[in-house]
C-alpha cells in the first residue's frame, strides 16, 4: 500500500525540465525535413544544368523537361507541406490555454 501512496509523488508532467525536455525531443522530424529541402536544392540544381545542357545541345528537350517537371513538383509538395505546417501552427497558437 505505501508503493500505491508514493506513485503520486513519481508521476508529474512538470517534474522534468523544459530544458530536458527538448534536449530529449526525436530529432527525426528535423533531419526529415532537413533532408527535404537538401533533395529539393538538388533537383533545382538538376534542373539549372538539364537547361544548359538542352542549350548546348549535350541533352534532348525530352530529358530536359523530364528534369524541369521533377524540380517543379518536389518545390510545390515542399511548399505544400510548409504551408500545412504554417496551419498547424497558427492553430495551436490560436489555442487559449
Amino acid at each position: 500500500m505505501a508503493d500505491i501512496n508514493n506513485i503520486g509523488n513519481k508521476i508529474s508532467l512538470h517534474t522534468e525540465p523544459v530544458n530536458s525536455r527538448v534536449y530529449r525531443r526525436d530529432p527525426e522530424f528535423a533531419q526529415r525535413l532537413k533532408e527535404a529541402v537538401s533533395d529539393v536544392n538538388d533537383r533545382q540544381h538538376i534542373a539549372d544544368d538539364s537547361i544548359q545542357a538542352v542549350i548546348k545541345g549535350e541533352m534532348g528537350i525530352h530529358e530536359g523537361m523530364l528534369a524541369l517537371g521533377r524540380a517543379s513538383t518536389s518545390l510545390k509538395v515542399l511548399a505544400q507541406v510548409r504551408n500545412k505546417a504554417m496551419t498547424a501552427y497558427n492553430e495551436i497558437m490560436r489555442m487559449q490555454v
